[in-house]
């Protein structure tokens, strides 16, 4: 909590007000729990529900396939992707890269920075955290590299 609070106070404008110092999140209750490959019916919209881990243990895209939709919420987005915290995991990250690489996306929406994002971004992470792995350095503590308009820091 600490380090996020730090990041709050060193990157974001924070309304007249806001204590960060007491903020806390949210702590609702579920109405139900999902798993990899679940439908959410949004009336008459069917989203898939897919596990990416790599972000965080927990981590979820959202599919609309009628769409060719991927909502990948810290994922995948234009800017330096943090891979760094112990609870992040190189590996699985490009497990999941492979996953929504995989998928016919027309259309990309990320939690963070810019809307103006091709699906073809997938391909490309993907193939740049199997070059990491394949060069040793897919681990935490390898560095920050750069691709253009993204990046990972490990």
């Amino acid at each position: 909590m600490e380090t996020i609070r730090e990041m709050v106070v060193d990157r974001c404008d924070l309304p007249d007000g806001f204590d960060v110092g007491s903020y806390e999140f949210f702590q609702g209750t579920p109405t139900r729990i999902v798993a990899d490959h679940d439908m959410i019916d949004l009336g008459g919209r069917q989203i898939e529900v897919l596990h990416t881990p790599g972000h965080s243990p927990g981590h979820l895209c959202f599919w609309e396939k009628e769409t060719g939709y991927l909502f990948t919420g810290d994922l995948v987005y234009k800017d330096v992707l943090f891979a760094y915290y112990p609870s992040t995991d190189p590996e699985a990250y490009l497990t999941s890269l492979k996953k929504v690489a995989s998928l016919p996306v027309k259309r990309v929406f990320p939690a963070h920075h810019s809307l103006d994002i091709q699906p073809e971004i997938l391909i490309r992470m993907r193939k740049a955290f199997e070059e990491l792995e394949e060069n040793g350095k897919l681990c935490h503590g390898s560095g920050t590299f750069n691709y253009g308009d993204w990046g990972v820091w490990l």
